[in-house]
């Protein structure tokens, strides 16, 4: 996700005054033997970085889309497995030429404001999703799926109202596309395509999602506490279609925000917290312990190197169009020493832009082990590359690395500085360390140099990363411009190759190709994923590809 797109980390930090905390109750409830109704099963979540935005338009970060996905209902859900399963939607149709999908919504849908949740609910969400009004860096992914239109809505050329979505009655949705979309079905889960209360909406005005009182629910759960830097909490929702059949779920799921990871893992100790993300250096002291677990997730970390000449406060900065310069800085970054010696926490050196253990070809073949290692460590090419750079560039160079103010982005910018001071001398490396939110805007609006950032998978293909930085995407407004990568993509998902499965996957190795060979971006690390969660607690989903899903989590007296 961006930082988008499926999608989140779990979790670090926060010591607990209780697992409940005074916040409201919902669901279930039962009779203790004092004859007083029983406290309401809860887990409590201790997260690093906190709440961006409830706006599901807005949204880019996985922690909000996790929020999101608990609160708001889909036209489908991912089960444990990552595959589309009706939710909204109790079924649908799709046409014969894969061009026509038409979903049928639940009887009795409601949002918690006790309007029905209808099918232009979607439709009305889905244009203000491509309005250029409103610009949102999500816009794009109704045009990868093919959406009838959807470009043109975007850049503004042709109305709203010619998106290729309709009502054709208030339990009927219909989504026209000019090519068949085959993961079209998973991103019904994803929140950006989640509906939206036209009504409600308007009259918010541009309070809207700012409060829980200018929000509407129809997901699993409500949101009902909701303090910045502090906690968030959220709640059965009674009026939730299937409700009646979510009784084994706990009442409650916290999010308590803290950023020491030591303190999360006291509270752990003590019971207070249930699910906790570990740093590095509490892996090995941690890894004994009944609920440790360690994964491999979607999330690839990279740097991006800001080409554009208009950056605010570095006007007229052209040195990242020197290839050369990108070149030494992407060849003195030992990603293994990254992964194993600094991080420690399952997390693996990437081998290109795409990671490994996400995607898998039309002949069944990982893509990773199909294209291979397209990176290198190579400090003397580095050192000769830097050299060749300050001649084209007139002298030694300075450098500023934005990094978000967490333990590993800390870690991983300090050690990375290091290297590049090491290997390329005269270099100057300075470091700028902010909040998540604080990273995520000034890397949105080109206001920085050099960016420590992250992609999550919105889907199970290679085109989530490639479409990152193809610059002739509808609201395309990122440094990086390659016309030959560009041709690559259109190639594969509109052009020659867009129905030919094995031709179009030879289109995504080359464009990845393109952009690691030109030090467009250069990749990092993925992330694994070391925790320690309860064992009493079960049923929390993991998806590579996706939003991380809370919402069938029970956990055992």
């Amino acid at each position: 996700m961006k930082f988008k797109k499926s999608l989140c980390a779990l979790l670090a930090a926060a010591l607990l005054a209780g697992c409940s905390g005074g916040t409201p109750s919902g669901g279930s409830s039962g009779s203790g033997g004092s004859g007083e109704p029983a406290a309401p099963k809860s887990i409590t979540v201790a997260i690093t970085d906190d709440l961006n935005t409830m706006d599901h338009h807005v949204a880019t970060d996985g922690r909000s889309f996790i929020f999101h996905s608990l609160c708001i209902g889909g036209l489908a859900e991912l089960d444990a497995d990552g595959q589309p399963q009706p939710d909204l939607a109790e079924k649908w149709d799709v046409s014969e030429d894969g061009k026509t999908y038409t979903f049928h919504l639940r009887d009795g849908i409601k949002w918690s404001n006790g309007d029905p949740v209808t099918a232009n609910d979607f439709v009305y969400s889905w244009r203000r999703l491509v309005d250029p009004a409103l610009a949102s860096e999500y816009n794009f992914i109704v045009s990868t799926i093919n959406v009838t239109n959807a470009a043109a809505c975007i850049d503004g050329s042709m109305p709203l109202d010619k998106l290729g979505v309709e009502a054709t009655d208030d339990k009927t949705f219909v989504v026209h596309l000019d090519l068949p979309c085959g993961f079209l079905l998973g991103l019904m889960a994803f929140p950006s395509f989640f509906p939206l209360n036209q009504k409600f909406f308007e009259a918010q005005g541009d309070q809207y999602s700012l409060t829980i009182d200018n929000l509407l629910f129809c997901g699993p759960y409500k949101m009902t506490t909701w303090q910045p830097g502090a906690e968030y909490v959220f709640t059965k929702n009674p009026e939730y279609w299937n409700a009646a059949n979510q009784g084994d779920y706990v009442d409650e799921v916290i999010f308590k925000f803290v950023p020491e990871a030591q303190t999360a893992v006291m509270s752990y100790k003590n019971g207070d917290v249930d699910v906790v993300t570990l740093t590095s250096e509490l892996v090995e002291a941690n890894q004994s312990d009944p609920g440790y677990v360690s994964r491999l997730q979607g999330y690839a970390w990279r740097l991006n190197l800001n080409q554009s000449t208009s950056t605010k406060g570095f006007e007229g900065n052209t040195k990242f169009q020197n290839l050369n310069l990108r070149k030494a800085l992407g060849l003195s970054i030992d990603r293994e020493a990254i992964a194993k010696d600094v991080l420690k926490d399952g997390s693996v050196a990437l081998e290109g832009f795409i990671p490994k253990e996400f995607a898998y070809g039309p002949d069944g073949t990982e893509y990773r082990k199909g294209v291979g290692n397209l990176l290198a460590y190579d400090v003397a090419a580095a050192a000769e590359a830097y050299e060749q750079a300050k001649k084209e560039l007139g002298g030694d160079v300075t450098v500023e690395l934005l990094y978000e103010d967490s333990e590993a982005s800390k870690a991983v910018a300090e050690n990375i500085q290091s290297m590049w001071v090491k290997a390329l001398p005269g270099i100057t490396v300075n470091l700028a360390s902010k909040t998540k939110k604080e990273r995520l805007a000034l890397m949105n609006n080109l206001e920085y140099e050099i960016g420590l950032t992250r992609w999550g998978p919105d889907y199970a293909d290679p085109q989530t990363y490639l479409d990152l930085f193809k610059s002739n995407l509808p609201g395309y407004n990122n440094y990086y411009f390659n016309d030959e990568y560009d041709a690559y993509l259109d190639k594969g998902e509109t052009g020659a190759d867009a129905a030919d499965a094995a031709a179009r996957w030879a289109d995504m190795v080359a464009a990845e190709k393109i952009i690691v060979e030109d030090y467009g971006i250069i990749p990092v690390y993925q992330n694994g994923g070391a925790m320690l969660i309860n064992p009493k607690v079960t049923g929390i989903e993991f998806h590579s590809a996706g939003v991380d899903s809370f919402r069938h989590v029970k956990k055992a007296d």
